[in-house]
């Protein structure tokens, strides 16, 4: 059967909210998202208990309006702030405080103070309506009462200040649920009336005794022990002291008290409250061993690690992903790293952060040295015992050899594909220009003959350009740099190629300075990267045949700083898309005419002199490109 219902007013998502834990525990929850909505449930439903989340738009305000429509109503207030600071802000408005995110059992005990409050308040109206009644054996009834109310107080009062013993403790209220926190509770003549398990196994049966009998020294008398001050100021205090155990040992502590006042104002109860300092200093121990124990199990994962907050802060990193990624911590993730493969927003951390569940992608991160990394992600969430997401572990594996790989076995599969089949043409070149040259021996046809050299000659140049590209695409070689006349360079080169151009009916106009200028460059290198150009060329004139006089200029300018060498053709040109993937490993304009890495090698020769290559193009209007090297 559920209980009666509670009203919980938090603007936060319901899943988010105390709600779940509430109907876990059998309430009827009713849910409101703003103040004001809160204060119409509230109207319409009239419950004996009301939880209002702090961060909800207009819950100060939602209190007030409550408390002043039903004086029994019984308010939690919940808070993910300080919860002083709150007490302080809601004291005397509302009657119990929450710290969130909070635990099933402390939300549970709360809940059933609250309804044992709800019934002792019952009672007394229910004596003081009856006038009658009010005898003698009722009158008793009803100071008994009260004296349970003043318990109440008296709990509230404890867990403020068992919160100011935790904090001043070495490691704060991580050590909350393991210390042994002493307290009880004295008269106004300094006498022991309660304690807890605690103090009655550590300091012995002290009930009825005097307050200073714990303690060893100047603190062992009534005016000088912890609650004698407080009894004399009227304060609360934290006096150092101390104390002996049962066992003789002697223990110096911190102890806190303060006063509980009656309703005149006057001091009825003084309650005393300290932690026993061996218990920090051994878990204090404990903890800096599991420290360092974690510290070093963080460290000697060979994987990048990282941890983060809700708001992607990095909190923590590990060695292995400072010598990657440099130190990093305190900023956020995504200022530092922008996200690549998956689109924004749906990478493995933002994901994890949204969802609470682990996910896993990759990610391409920029490291210390400027590179970009291919790194595979799994995130985990970090929970709270409730259940609040708190942070995410996120832990990268670098697969960058591994994407290179594939890339290269894919590289490797066509470049096969592309020269076997370029290779079989020129057999079947080589075939044919064989035939001719044998057909012309017997026949005696001397232009056979010659006809069939020409073809030959013509297979082999094309067999040796293809080696050639392919040796320098398969292993990186180091220039071979020597000082060079460039003019001198480049009219060889002239020469190499004139008589194939003009051979192809094709006007050839080389331009050149009338000075030596000498720079250093690797000439062998810098040769194939021209004639590379100036064979393209060529070809596009060839394949224009509708255009006539087709023309190719060539030309060389010396500046200061730099050289500029300039090739245009009057082929058929290319569009905008062509242009952009020219450069590209194994795409050719020529379709099966081409291998595709003629102008990739000639790219990277120009690039390993640290200069630049531009091509400008439009269809029917032939192309140009342009070579800058610095001087």
């Amino acid at each position: 059967m559920l209980k009666k219902p509670i009203l919980v007013v938090d603007q936060a998502p319901y899943g988010e909210t105390l709600a779940p834990s509430l109907e876990a525990l059998g309430y009827r929850v009713v849910s409101a998202r703003s103040g004001v909505d809160g204060l119409r449930e509230f109207e319409s439903l009239r419950p004996p208990w009301v939880i209002v989340n702090t961060a909800t738009h207009g819950a100060s305000e939602l209190v007030d309006s409550i408390r002043l429509r039903d004086t029994t109503v019984q308010i939690l207030v919940a808070t993910l702030d300080r919860v002083e600071t709150i007490i302080s802000e809601y004291r005397g408005r509302a009657d119990e405080f929450l710290s969130l995110p909070v635990a099933p059992v402390v939300l549970e005990v709360t809940l059933q103070r609250m309804e044992q409050t709800v019934r002792l308040q019952r009672r007394i109206r229910s004596i003081s309506e009856n006038l009658e009644s009010r005898a003698r054996g009722s009158m008793r009834e009803i100071v008994d009462t009260e004296r349970f109310l003043a318990v109440r107080q008296i709990v509230e009062k404890m867990s403020i200040f068992i919160g100011q013993v935790a904090r001043s403790a070495q490691g704060g209220m991580r050590y909350f649920n393991q210390l042994p926190y002493f307290v009880s509770i004295h008269n106004r003549d300094c006498t022991v009336l309660a304690a807890n398990s605690i103090y009655l196994r550590y300091l012995g049966n002290r009930l009825n005794q005097g307050s200073w009998g714990i303690y060893v020294g100047r603190r062992g008398t009534p005016n000088a022990c912890p609650v004698g001050r407080t009894l004399r100021k009227e304060s609360v205090l934290n006096t150092r002291a101390l104390v002996r155990y049962v066992s003789g040992a002697e223990v110096p502590v911190n102890v806190h008290t303060a006063p509980i006042y009656d309703n005149d104002g006057n001091i009825e109860l003084v309650i005393e409250i300290f932690a026993g300092t061996r218990e920090i200093e051994r878990l204090a121990e404990e903890s800096r061993h599991t420290q360092q124990r974690y510290e070093q199990l963080f460290n000697a994962v060979p994987s990048s690690i990282v941890v983060l907050d809700r708001r992607f802060r990095i909190n923590a990193i590990n060695r292995r992903f400072r010598e990657n990624f440099g130190e990093c911590t305190g900023r956020l993730f995504f200022d530092v790293f922008r996200p690549g493969i998956f689109p924004a927003y749906r990478d493995p951390i933002t994901k994890t952060v949204r969802s609470g569940e682990a996910h896993q992608g990759e990610m391409v991160l920029t490291n210390n040295e400027g590179v970009k990394v291919n790194m595979m992600a799994w995130t985990a969430p970090i929970k709270t015992v409730s259940g609040k997401l708190v942070q995410v572990l996120a832990i990268f594996a670098d697969v960058t050899q591994i994407r290179e790989l594939q890339a290269n076995l894919a590289n490797l599969g066509l470049m096969v594909s592309t020269l076997s089949h370029d290779m079989k043409g020129c057999l079947t070149g080589l075939d044919a220009s064989m035939y001719l040259i044998d057909s012309g021996f017997y026949r005696d046809r001397p232009g056979r003959i010659e006809e069939g050299l020409d073809a030959g000659k013509l297979m082999v140049e094309r067999i040796r350009k293809l080696i050639t590209d392919i040796l320098y695409y398969a292993k990186e070689r180091a220039l071979n740099l020597a000082t060079v006349d460039v003019v001198s360079f480049t009219g060889d080169v002239i020469a190499n190629v004139e008589m194939k151009v003009r051979g192809a009916n094709i006007q050839f106009q080389p331009v050149l300075p009338d000075h030596s200028v000498e720079m250093e460059m690797d000439a062998d290198l810098m040769r194939t990267a021209l004639y590379n150009i100036i064979d393209n060329a060529v070809e596009a004139c060839i394949a224009s045949a509708t255009i006539p006089d087709h023309r190719i200029d060539f030309s060389l300018k010396v500046a200061p700083e730099n050289i500029v060498f300039t090739i245009a053709d009057t082929g058929g040109g290319m569009n905008p898309k062509k242009v952009d993937s020219i450069f590209d490993l194994f795409y050719s304009t020529k379709g099966r005419g081409g291998t595709g890495i003629g102008l990739y090698v000639t790219r990277k020769i120009i690039q390993k002199h640290h200069g630049t290559i531009s091509v400008h193009s439009e269809p029917g209007e032939g192309s140009r490109f342009t070579i800058v090297l610095p001087r």
